[in-house]
């Protein structure tokens, strides 16, 4: 048994990730592997990711033969950690930095609560202003809010706190109940899918939980383009449905029709871009038509 395994996509992106890479093997946690997980990128990117980690023997590459989207290729790590048979799985973005020590209290927050299903850390900015604290899905437009986003962190003493789900880009996940919910839906590609896999774990009977005595940075969305690229502003709009269709309630649907399609025409004019305001009425509409993110659906933002 590995105690955690890392998984850390890859997509186009090799300097970064390895940066992630070499964070992990200077965190302090002796029984950790890593395990990159190339996302079919079709340039150098495999192949460079391969020459790096052979340097490094607890870090490994999965390559994927074709880009299958962020929840397949997270998905390929989950079951290389089983493989492993890992205690525990450490989600991450290839674009985060790690400080020393960042591991050990997120172990230990699972190992000593059993109903803990995924614990996750503050997430700062590289201003050190808050990124997130954890996410809720409240009544505003797009649903979704993570928590004191833009404000000073929680001091350290603060905390814990459930929250309705934590987002990917860092969070520790008990392997036995995030197997046990069928791990990720592949069916969102890309965005929302940290919603969905939260309310099934709450669903399950599993607590969510943010804690504020771990710090860790985020330098932004680099495989997405960033919030307010057309990338994801349209996966989140079909998203958005497609989430709503498993788990809304009457509030949540009366907010998505409210602040999302009656009010999308102030999109344009609230600093987002045409091209992006564009992209999220196409996903508005494919979402409503039933369709779901997919490579061929993304070739037109190209």
């Amino acid at each position: 048994m590995v105690e955690v395994v890392a998984i850390v996509p890859n997509w186009r992106q090799p300097e970064p990730t390895l940066q992630v890479v070499a964070d992990l093997a200077q965190c302090g946690h002796a029984d950790l592997r890593t395990v990159v997980v190339d996302d079919g990128s079709g340039d150098d990117s495999a192949e460079r990711l391969a020459v790096a980690l052979r340097e490094l023997p607890r870090a490994e590459l999965l390559a994927l033969p074709a880009n299958r989207g962020y929840c397949a290729a997270m998905n390929a790590g989950i079951a290389r950690a089983r493989e492993l048979d890992a205690r525990f799985v450490l989600f991450l973005n290839n674009d985060v930095r790690l400080p020393a020590g960042f591991l050990a209290p997120l172990v230990a927050c699972l190992r000593d609560d059993p109903d803990l299903a995924v614990v996750g850390p503050t997430i700062v900015s590289p201003d050190g202003r808050c990124w997130s604290q954890g996410g809720d899905v409240v009544f505003r437009p797009n649903l979704v809010r993570l928590r004191n986003q833009g404000g000073e962190p929680a001091p350290t003493t603060a905390g814990p706190e459930a929250v309705r789900f934590l987002p990917g880009a860092c969070a520790l996940y008990r392997a036995d109940h995030l197997v046990a919910a069928g791990g990720i839906d592949e069916r969102y590609w890309m965005y929302w899918e940290d919603v969905d896999l939260g309310d099934r774990l709450r669903g399950a009977g599993h607590k969510v939980a943010w804690i504020p005595w771990v710090r860790i940075v985020h330098e932004g969305s680099r495989s997405s383009g960033g919030g307010r690229s057309p990338l994801r502003k349209y996966a989140s709009a079909v998203n958005t449905v497609h989430w709503l269709r498993q788990h809304g309630s009457v509030r949540d649907w009366l907010a998505f029709w409210l602040c999302d399609v009656l009010l999308y025409p102030l999109t344009f004019v609230a600093g987002t871009g045409p091209r992006a305001a564009l992209a999220k009425g196409r996903g508005l509409w494919d979402g409503l038509r039933g369709r779901q993110v997919d490579g061929r659906a993304l070739g037109w933002l190209a």
